[in-house]
């Protein structure tokens, strides 16, 4: 991890702790009721063109969901994720599927210290950017832009919010009932953390964040009404 000044963000847990051992273990278990983890690096893989002969980062990897599925399209993934608990999760899975060309660090967004000499050829991160607060969201898309391949790829995607603030309450109430009737009463109580807690943010200040750090959208992914999937490209 790189020594950052004092006065740097903390990325410290916000919302839900996974950094607890219990919640770590029970990521997996949680997510797959509502998501597809093979489904969504195979989709990831098609849109970015990933092959063979890339390195691919994945930013807040967690326990692997993606980056165990990402290890057999490419040459290398480095896998980042601030709990350790978490890592050591993907480690042991990794292990016991015999997947040998991940490469694991327990860092932040804005602490890992990647070797500029070998940038990496595409980013992944998925639901892992809205931890940060909206400033530090546009230094971690910097340090994204510093350690990739000039024409290489992001695939960012996350909880962006496209409602009117006049109808907050409403879509937020929406977004919760959805999610409740699709995974049951955990996840809805942690996406109430989230909205709460976390520090997701509007379309068109992702879309400015994403420019200024020297990135252009090639094309938005719209997975429902407050998900979207940013494909980008380093200038």
């Amino acid at each position: 991890m790189k020594n950052n000044p004092e006065w740097y963000y903390n990325e410290k847990p916000v919302g839900v702790d996974y950094l607890d051992p219990e919640i770590a273990r029970e990521y997996n278990k949680e997510h797959q009721k509502f998501r597809n983890f093979e489904d969504e690096t195979e989709s990831i893989v098609q849109i970015l063109g990933i092959t063979l002969d890339d390195t691919v980062l994945d930013f807040g990897c967690g326990t692997g969901g993606i980056a165990l599925n990402m290890a057999k399209y490419c040459k290398k993934v480095i896998g980042v994720d601030i709990s350790r608990e978490m890592l050591d999760i993907l480690e042991e899975k990794a292990k016991k599927e015999n997947v040998n060309n991940i490469e694991t660090h327990c860092a932040g967004f804005l602490t890992y210290n990647h070797d500029r000499s070998a940038k990496v050829d595409k980013i992944v991160s998925m639901v892992a950017l809205h931890h940060l607060p909206d400033f530090w969201k546009s230094v971690a898309l910097l340090n994204m832009a510093k350690i990739i391949k000039k024409g290489g790829k992001l695939y960012l995607f996350d909880v962006v919010f496209t409602f009117n603030i006049q109808d907050h309450q409403k879509d937020i109430g929406q977004m919760i009932n959805q999610m409740q009737n699709a995974a049951g009463d955990s996840m809805a109580d942690e996406l109430k953390v989230h909205i709460r807690d976390e520090f997701s943010t509007y379309d068109w200040i992702m879309e400015g964040l994403l420019e200024k750090a020297g990135f252009s959208i090639d094309s938005v992914e719209v997975k429902a009404d407050n998900l979207r999937g940013y494909i980008c490209s380093r200038l």
